[in-house]
Order: structure tokens, then sequence, then C-alpha cells
């Protein structure tokens, strides 16, 4: 078994290698989150226009986010034991059929059968890609390399919608496919460049320990509260736009890239904030106060220019609570061990992601789309009311990340 602070020489780079990686890595999240994004956002307005009702597309985009956690746990030990390489490899190829099959389908039960592969896929490219990132680019200003990973993701998250945007056409979702199916080509190509990782044997009794500290416990409880605000606006958001705001396609992808590009540029300055300062206890009380704060006053938006600053307020948040959660699965983890502990914590998320999905579904049906944002705003500030202490005292991330492993885990 490797070491947990001492990896591999041939799986860990320095200098211009380090450099090279940590951008293809950067790429490839980024391409796969904008393919995805092309899809996601507008596919509740494709789901109603087909005549699903609100609690329909709720219990959809629920399964969509539920459907992983049945391979979720496993892919992430695999990760671990075996190429993570080509199960990334697998996980583009998966995408690439729910691309190709999701917006053909038509009726509510096509949609069931479909949308678990877009779970899947997302799956492996959010703990098996993470996993094999935090295992080959070296401990050496963590914070910084993980924001960079993570801008990835937010520049996807707002370019994907805005592609989209520009390629629907009234209603019709043609171009869309076909943008999307080549996406996910391009997302192949650049799996083939990435590196591989040294795997170890199956220790169980190892993942158990990991996962039984106070800590730990704590931890995966925030990132499953904190995750029902995502299903909230997976369900919703785009929804708020169309039909309350009457955005069309092209302004709904202008908001998306307008906060992704936000998201994108202030997450290297997070992380180079960590660095300097190794401590995550002001990004977790900001992050929670600014997201919940901002979430419910996403509800009052009434023009284009509103909606955007109030999501770049709540992104803000977004950014530093991410790259905290981020920061913590690298540093409460053992590296030999990160695939299958970064699969607990995904598959935790996951769980927070479809409460929000189906509660956001029915909410929708019974009260209207803001009613949603207001409900998950509130959740989140009353978290950090009742345990915003025990956080800020129990998730610490300690000055040098590497002797706190050999701390927590033994050498």
């Amino acid at each position: 078994m490797l070491a947990k602070d001492q990896p591999s020489a041939s799986a860990t780079y320095s200098g211009p290698q380090n450099r090279s990686a940590l951008i293809n890595f950067s790429l490839c999240i980024f391409t796969f989150t904008t393919a995805n994004w092309m899809l996601i956002p507008f596919l509740p307005v494709y789901m109603k226009g087909q005549g699903l009702t609100d609690a329909e597309i709720g219990s959809i985009l629920g399964v969509l986010s539920i459907s992983a956690l049945v391979v979720m746990l496993p892919l992430g030990v695999l990760s671990d034991l075996f190429s993570p390489k080509r199960l990334i490899l697998l996980g583009g190829m998966i995408f690439l059929l729910f691309a190709g099959g999701v917006l053909r389908s038509k009726t509510y039960w096509q949609f069931l059968l479909i949308v678990p592969l877009g779970g899947v896929a997302a799956s492996v490219f959010f703990i098996v890609l993470y996993a094999l990132f935090l295992k080959t680019v070296g401990n050496g200003r963590l914070g910084k390399k993980i924001a960079f990973y993570q801008s990835g993701i937010y520049l996807g998250f707002g370019v994907g919608p805005t592609i989209a945007g520009v390629l629907i056409r009234e209603d019709d979702f043609g171009m869309l496919l076909l943008g999307a199916v080549i996406g996910g080509v391009l997302l192949i190509v650049l799996v083939l460049r990435l590196p591989e990782s040294d795997t170890i044997r199956l220790d169980l009794r190892g993942y158990h320990s990991d996962l039984r500290q106070g800590r730990t416990l704590l931890f995966l409880v925030l990132v499953m509260v904190y995750g029902t605000h995502f299903g909230v606006e997976q369900t919703t958001f785009t929804l708020l736009m169309k039909e309350n705001l009457g955005f069309s396609a092209p302004l709904i992808g202008l908001v998306y890239l307008s906060v992704g590009c936000w998201m994108a540029f202030i997450a290297p300055f997070a992380g180079h904030r960590f660095d300097v300062r190794r401590s995550i206890r002001a990004f977790l009380w900001a992050g929670l106060v600014l997201s919940g704060t901002f979430q419910i006053l996403t509800s009052i938006a009434s023009s284009v220019p509103s909606m955007i600053l109030l999501r770049l307020a709540h992104t803000l948040g977004d950014v530093l609570m991410i790259l905290s959660m981020g920061l913590m699965t690298a540093t409460f983890f053992p590296e030999s061990r990160l695939g299958g502990n970064s699969a607990v914590v995904y598959a935790t998320r996951t769980c927070g992601i479809f409460a929000g999905n189906v509660g956001a579904g029915y909410l929708n049906g019974a009260l209207g789309y803001s009613s949603s944002f207001v409900a998950s705003g509130t959740f989140l500030l009353l978290f950090f009311i009742l345990a915003g202490s025990a956080v800020g005292r129990l998730l610490v991330v300690g000055d040098d990340l590497s002797s706190q492993r050999r701390l927590e885990h033994g050498a």
C-alpha cells in the first residue's frame, strides 16, 4: 500500500509536468461540465414541453441524482484498486449514450429509463476523476490547485447553458443534442491524455477507520445539508427564469455564463487565501450565510440584472463552501484511499441533492417556483444557527497537510 503522504514518483508530478497535468485535468472536467450543463438546465424545460407535470419533473431529476448511488461506492473503491483512467473512459462513453438518448425521450417512463446513465457518468467524473487528480498533482499549494480544478467546473457551468441557449431555437432541441454529443466525443479524447495512478489492495478496515471519526461524520452532515440547495436549483432555477420571469433561452444562458465566469474568477483568489492562512473556518461560516441569504433573495429577482447580481452574491458563498469541502476531502482522508472515501462524500452530497430535487418538485407544484428558493435558503441558515459553532470548531484543516495526515491516519 502507498504511504498516505508519500505517493510514488510514477503517480506524482512536479514542475512543468505538474502544470501540464493540472491543465489537462481542468480541461477534462471543464469539457464534461460544459457538455453536461448544455443538457441539465434545459431538461426541465424540455420535459415541460413534453407534457410532464412539475412533480414528474422533480422525480425524474431526483432519479438522475440518486441513480448513481448503486454504483458510486464500488466505483470509488475500484478507482483505488484498478486503473482509474479506464473507469473515466468508460464514464465518457456512458455520457455519450445519455446525451444521445435524453433529448429523444418523450414520455415519463422513457425519461426514467435514460436519466440513470447521466447520473452514472456524473459520478465517474466527479468521483474518479477528482480522486485521480488529488493522487497525481502533489500536495504543494493545494488550495490553488483545487481552486484551479474547480474553476474548470465553474466555467463549464456557465459556458454549457450559454451554448445551449444559442443552439435552442423556438423550443427545437435538435441542435442541442448534436452539440452535447460533440462535447462527449471531445471529452473522450481528453481522457486519453490523463495520467495513471498507483493502486492498492482492498482495505475495508482502513475505509471504516477513515469514516468513523467525529469530524468526518460532521463533515458528511454538512455535505448532505448543503447538497439540498443544489437539488432545488437543478429542478427549479431554469423554470423560475422561464416561467415566472419570461427569460428567453439566450438570456437564461447569459445568467449561467455570468455566474460561471464569476465563480471561476474568484476561486483562485480563495485558494490563494487558504494557502496563506491555512484556515477554512471563515470560509465555512461566510459560505453558509451568503449562500442561504441570497438563495432566499433569489425569489424576489425581477429582471436579468437583478437575477445576475443576486446569484453572484449567492455563488460567492458557494465558491467558499465548495473549496472548503474539496480541501477537507483531500485532508481528512489518506491519499491511497481517496477514491473510496471521495465516493462516500459524493454519495452523501447526492442524497442531499435528491432530497432537494424531490422536495422542490412538490413545492413548485403547490406554492410556485419562488417557494423552493425561500425554503432551501432558510434551511441553510437554520443549519448555520444550530451547527455553525461545531462546524467552526471541528472541521479544521491544519497548517501542515502532510503532518495532519500522518497524525490522523498513521504513517
